[in-house]
């Protein structure tokens, strides 16, 4: 073979072989690519759920505020205020002033204004936006100690940290809806709340002694309140360990991170 074909051949092979490293570059710039779109869908899905699932939860949110302060407008106001009424009839029909039962009229009158004004303060969803998660807990818990049928307990461990806004309306609706479903399934006694700071993540544990339930309703129709506990938690980068045991009650441990 002489020198010229020789040279022709390498020509060849270095052209073949630089054919075969630019389809290679090409091939892997493209899956690349395509990669990396897949990517921006992906987070594109997940943002429209999350801006949807948020939406959602700041509807549930009002819907439970609304309940509950129908609620209370007609057994705690309504009673205070035909209590009143009666007073004053009572006053009314009497032949002297009774100033004892006037000065008890009084009070029912203004008891009954006093719990308008906070329900008036229930009603501003800037509440939950200033207040932190401990305190707007607090206030859902002491209307559940009202019925005066379970006691409840708040505890919070380790300093308090700054929340993203829109975390703290789900993890609060998680908390709502797990309060929920203790007060219309276990027939419990005692809920218990514990709020962990710690450097990184929010650790809450929502504990009551009720009836508890078998660990196959997790996966069961009946069970979609606590899957949502659970997909909720996800949706913010957090998590939902749920343990129960019949007879035994049931432990909902939260944990999300700050940011």
């Amino acid at each position: 073979m002489d020198k010229v074909s020789q040279e022709i051949i390498l020509i060849i092979g270095i052209t073949v072989s630089l054919l075969v490293v630019g389809i290679g570059i090409i091939s892997l710039f493209i899956a690349y690519r395509n990669k990396q779109t897949k990517l921006i869908q992906e987070k594109k899905i997940l943002e429209a759920t999350f801006q949807q699932q948020l939406l959602q939860t700041q509807l549930e949110i009002q819907e439970q505020t609304f309940n509950i302060i129908s609620r209370e407008i007609h057994d705690n106001v309504g009673q205070i205020l035909s209590l009143a009424k009666v007073q004053l009839n009572i006053i009314d029909q009497s032949e002297t002033l009774n100033k004892t039962l006037l000065a008890d009229a009084k009070d029912s009158v203004s008891k009954a204004m006093t719990d308008l004004r906070d329900i008036a303060k229930s009603l501003n969803t800037e509440r939950i936006q200033l207040s932190s998660l401990t305190e707007i807990t607090a206030n859902e818990l002491q209307r559940i100690n009202r019925a005066g049928l379970i006691f409840t307990s708040i505890n919070t461990e380790g300093k308090e940290q700054n929340m993203q806004e829109q975390k703290k309306l789900i993890i609060f609706r998680i908390i709502q809806e797990s309060l929920q479903n203790i007060l219309k399934h276990s027939k419990a006694k005692n809920i218990d709340i514990l709020f962990c700071y710690g450097t990184e993540h929010l650790t809450i544990k929502i504990q009551d002694n009720g009836t508890g339930f078998a660990k196959e309703l997790l996966t069961k129709k009946d069970g979609l309140g606590l899957q949502n506990i659970i997909n909720r938690a996800a949706l913010i980068g957090g998590k939902a360990d749920i343990t129960s045991m019949i007879n035994e009650g049931t432990t909902i441990t939260i944990t999300s991170p700050y940011a």
